[in-house]
């Protein structure tokens, strides 16, 4: 209890001491917006802080900042993100500084203690770099561990973009990963948009990652085809154990089609076929939101879902259900059921259900609270509650 406590203290002071570097209140214009949520689970709660600082007067700095506060007895505080964002008031450049989650091009997201550098020219050219260290948890050391690596991209005729991007892994000064990445977004035409991005692993020559996907529309429907490859050998660290106890790779192959049925009902649906180390499946599902009301506070929907690859075969339904009571209120439900296709002694249904209140004040006072019981596998009954409360700041 005595490290999670201190690991808390460090988070928090940690946040606290990157705003009030960067947001000074020198008879200037600043707001802070802070999140606090708590989560009552057992044997000991969870909480999570997000922390969001602007200058209204210097619009192009701001500070970000994301602090989990713990939970269970095992699980120490710790700074998830906290970085300073400074943005070319043109849009022409953009510095992020601390650490953040990188996800740019064809590189895969990680999380990153450094410093990420993006310019942009007026003739649709982009260049980024960025390095530092993987983060590492509780704000610890890792030693010799470093991540570098850039991306360029260009604009074609406002139509789209085509971006290279490189990205080095190092672990004690020895080369875990190396990447090589292509991505490309088209809109050719008004009704069509195709996208595509790629990794190829250098280190372990071979395709580690891709996806293509086109989506078409015409009036009140969209289709969507895709395809991916994911290689998980590929995609872990070369050092790691797990890149050399096997290598399944992963096809899908699928579309996803969208209807407006009306101006308040939404019809989706999703059909795709899976290879998974040889075993072939598949996955889909249906669902309908119908808005109760034009700006969608209130809404009703109902999903089914069908899963039936590897190990995981399962038929699932649900319901959703949200409906503003006034003075700032607003209520919402969730019921969902998994009939699993061998229940192996864990039951026959899987039941879950939430519900959720919530209120916004006119002062800039936000409050909601949620309750959830489920039956899942590993546990016959649960019950857990989360509450959240957050508060806009303006200071003049």
């Amino acid at each position: 209890m005595a490290t999670r406590i201190h690991g808390l203290r460090v988070a928090l002071l940690a946040a606290a001491a990157a705003l009030t570097a960067v947001l000074r209140a020198d008879a200037q214009s600043l707001r802070l917006r802070a999140d606090a949520i708590a989560e009552t689970r057992s044997p000991a709660p969870a909480g999570l802080v997000v922390l969001q600082g602007e200058d209204k007067v210097r619009p192009w700095l701001g500070v970000e900042g994301l602090v989990w506060a713990g939970a269970h007895s095992g699980s120490d505080a710790d700074v998830l993100t906290l970085h300073v964002r400074l943005r070319e008031p043109h849009g022409l450049g953009e510095l992020r500084a601390g650490r953040f989650v990188l996800a740019t091009g064809a590189v895969r997201p990680v999380s990153l203690d450094g410093v990420s550098a993006l310019a942009r020219a007026r003739w649709g050219s982009t260049v980024e770099v960025f390095g530092g260290t993987p983060a590492a948890p509780r704000l610890g050391d890792r030693s010799y561990d470093v991540l570098a690596g850039g991306r360029v991209a260009q604009s074609i005729a406002s139509r789209g973009a085509i971006g290279v991007s490189y990205v080095e892994r190092r672990s004690r000064a020895e080369i875990a990963d190396e990447e090589l990445g292509a991505d490309l977004a088209l809109a050719p035409v008004r009704w069509l948009d195709v996208a595509a991005r790629s990794a190829y692993d250098v280190t372990s020559p071979g395709i580690a990652d891709a996806l293509v996907s086109a989506a078409a529309r015409s009036g009140p429907l969209r289709v969507e085809l895709f395809a991916s490859h994911r290689s998980p050998g590929r995609l872990l660290p070369a050092t790691s154990l797990f890149s050399v106890l096997g290598d399944f790779p992963s096809e899908t192959i699928g579309s996803t089609v969208r209807w407006v049925a009306a101006p308040r009902l939404d019809v989706l649906a999703s059909g795709a076929g899976q290879m998974v180390g040889g075993e072939v499946g598949g996955n889909g599902w249906i669902r309908a939101d119908l808005r109760l009301d034009d700006r969608g506070d209130g809404s009703l929907g109902a999903e089914a879902r069908r899963q039936h690859v590897s190990t995981a075969r399962w038929t699932g339904l649900r319901l959703i259900g949200a409906h503003p009571l006034g003075h700032g209120l607003r209520f919402t439900s969730e019921i969902e059921i998994v009939i699993p296709d061998e229940p192996r002694g864990r039951g026959w249904v899987w039941p879950w259900g939430l519900a959720a209140l919530a209120w916004r004040s006119a002062s800039g006072w936000e409050a909601a609270g949620a309750i959830e019981a489920a039956s899942t596998p590993e546990h016959r009954y649960e019950v857990n509650a989360l509450a959240r409360l957050s508060r806009s700041l303006g200071i003049p």
